[in-house]
């Protein structure tokens, strides 16, 4: 089955991305690119010594083998050029300074080549390691800050975004691609900024000791990297696909790990493990395909190197054999850095890769990134207040083209419970939603203290308000660090005070480590009714004008009910409450009760006033005492 084809690679939004962190973090920049220019320095230096190295162990192999001493200074200063002379008084020097050295001037010359050697291999070792510790960090800070970017952008998305995706697919991007961006950088950093320094160094090395062969090395290092350009394209292309790949093969367990309860009791384990087996084969063979490119432009780089190797061969070969015009020193001089070029060049060539992967992680990122935020969660008038008078006029809401809601009036005044009952698809969740301003009507409007609550700042209006849900979302921490997520900051007094209103305190007390109680993921370690009544303690800390209770109390035992409902009734007292319910006994106090139909209020009054008219509530509420 042929794959689709994926959008053209592009390194242009990675280079922008890594722009703007080299702009923000200049100074470790500076620092990193100043201790890169001194590593390849002291990499480099060591080779230059081979020069007046091979020269001396070359004449003074020549002179033994003639029989003869070793020349004088006379006849040495026909024989070397500046740089060896200037070496061999460097030499004479710091025999003194040790106490007089060797005898033999070979020997001083070689000794000086050892010293300068380890002094290079020590200072070396220092920029290598700030060099090392800069550049990893600085890749590591590149994808943290991305981390936070896509948390934030995360929270500022609107609910529909989140009805439209699949969490296994984001859960990936946020931990699958920005790890493979963080290896990518953490390698890339090293080499990118290190080796075409030292590149830049064997240019320099060819260009004194052997000028003719530096066009040949111009021309080398280019085609070495032609395939660089050509395969790297492929590999950012199928890393993009691996990358999906890698979140289908999430979003399969992901399936599985939060279905675990249903895949056991319809005995789906062979039909999801097949699912999660597809994936990874496919994700398998992407990446497959990824490292048959990189391992193609590898080995296409070998071959350049070797041809303009074979090339300076040539040259050296006939230079020395037939032309006189260089020296034995010079060829050794010469064949350090051709020896070494071919490594820099192929760590060049890995970092050029690895970018590529990250810009093929990139584009999954961006297109998360490029999602339009929460238009709500933008500006707004100041709202200091809020009585809890709510109005809505008119309101037409739809997901797609049908509409959910088709019209909806209703007035409640500041303290008012209304309850919203009506079949499954009714609209009585969206109304909700669209109360706490998770969504705009498309249509009409919703006024909260006769002000339109699209004109309010959208953090203000939340402030006032408060959830409780049919399914209690806790987080894995403490029993107190859950109550005080309801206002961050309160007392030890205040959460115990929210804790025996939500008739929770006791069992709290209870544990062994009472407050300082971890919760277990999404509440584990509690039953439903404990969960339930710590998210109302929650609710009741907010101290909410506006309090919004989804079925909170439908999957509960009659036991657990009754606690819950008494924690209920402490919340709902002097606010104004929507509360969504099936249990009809729960809402016979409400002040209002909406009965809604395909979107529309069908009926609307007080418990008695509805069983009065003989309409579609009393019929609802027969069917439920029956």
């Amino acid at each position: 089955m042929t794959e689709p084809s994926a959008p053209e690679p592009s390194l242009g939004p990675l280079l922008r991305r890594l722009w703007r962190a080299i702009v923000r973090y200049r100074g470790m920049v500076a620092a990193m690119l100043l201790f890169g220019a001194l590593e390849a320095a002291f990499t480099k230096l060591p080779l230059v010594l081979v020069k007046p190295l091979m020269f001396e162990l070359g004449m003074q192999s020549d002179n033994a083998a003639a029989g003869v001493p070793p020349a004088d200074d006379r006849v040495f200063s026909q024989f070397l050029d500046d740089f060896n002379r200037g070496f061999r008084a460097f030499a004479e020097t710091l025999a003194g300074w040790l106490g007089g050295g060797f005898a033999s001037m070979g020997m001083n010359v070689v000794l000086a080549c050892a010293v300068v050697a380890v002094l290079c291999g020590l200072l070396g070792a220092v920029t290598i390691y700030f060099v090392q510790t800069i550049s990893r960090f600085f890749a590591v800070r590149l994808v943290a800050d991305l981390r936070v970017e896509l948390a934030q952008h995360f929270l500022d998305l609107p609910l529909r975004f989140y009805g439209r995706q699949r969490m296994g697919e984001m859960i990936s991007r946020v931990t699958n691609d920005t790890q493979v961006m963080q290896r990518s950088f953490e390698l890339a950093t090293d080499n990118i900024v290190v080796d075409p320094m030292m590149i830049l160094g064997n240019l320099v090395i060819v260009a004194w000791a052997f000028p003719q062969a530096i066009w040949v090395l111009l021309v080398m290092v280019p085609l070495m990297a032609i395939p660089l350009y050509r395969q790297g394209r492929r590999v950012s292309r199928r890393s993009s696909k691996t990358l999906q790949a890698m979140g289908e093969t999430t979003e399969a367990l992901n399936q599985i790990l939060t279905g675990i309860r249903t895949v056991k009791a319809f005995q789906l384990e062979t039909v999801r493990l097949g699912e999660f087996e597809g994936s990874t084969r496919t994700f398998l063979e992407r990446t497959r395909r990824m490292l048959r490119a990189k391992g193609l432009s590898m080995a296409q780089t070998f071959v350049g190197y070797q041809l303009g190797f074979a090339v300076l061969l040539v040259m050296l070969g006939y230079v020395v054999l037939v032309d006189g015009s260089i020296q034995f020193d010079d060829v050794a001089v010469l064949m350090m850095p051709l020896a070494t070029t071919y490594q820099h060049v192929k760590r060049v060539t890995r970092a050029y890769h690895v970018l590529m992967e990250s810009a093929g992680a990139l584009r999954g990122i961006d297109a998360i990134l490029a999602a339009p935020a929460d238009p709500a969660a933008r500006g707004g008038r100041p709202l200091p207040q809020v009585r809890g008078d709510i109005e809505l006029r008119d309101v037409w809401f739809a997901y797609g083209e049908e509409p959910v809601l088709r019209g909806i009036d209703l007035k409640v005044a500041a303290g008012q419970t209304v309850a919203l009952v009506g079949p499954s698809g009714s609209g009585k969740s969206t109304t909700l939603d669209l109360l706490l301003r998770f969504h705009d009507p498309q249509r009409g409007s919703i006024l909260v203290d006769g002000v339109d609550l699209r004109e309010v700042r959208l953090a203000d209006f939340r402030a006032h308000t408060a959830v409780v849900s049919q399914q209690p979302f806790l987080f894995n921490t403490t029993i107190r660090e859950n109550i005080a997520y309801g206002r961050p900051g309160a007392t030890q007094a205040e959460i115990e005070a929210a804790a025996r209103a939500a008739n929770i305190h006791e069992f709290v007390v209870a544990q062994p480590q009472g407050y300082d109680t971890l919760v277990g993921e999404r509440g584990s370690n509690l039953s439903g009714g404990q969960m339930q009544r710590l998210t109302i303690a929650r609710a009741i800390l907010r101290d909410p004008a506006l309090l919004f209770l989804d079925e909170a109390t439908s999957s509960l035992d009659s036991e657990s009910e009754e606690l819950v409902q008494r924690a209920l009734d402490n919340l709902r007292r002097g606010r104004t409450s929507f509360v969504i319910a099936h249990r009809l006994s729960t809402i016979v106090s409400a002040d209002i009760i909406v009965v809604l139909d395909r979107g529309r209020v069908v009926e609307q009054g007080s418990h008695a006033d509805l069983l009065a008219r003989n309409g579609a509530y009393r019929r609802m509420y027969e069917l439920q005492a029956l």
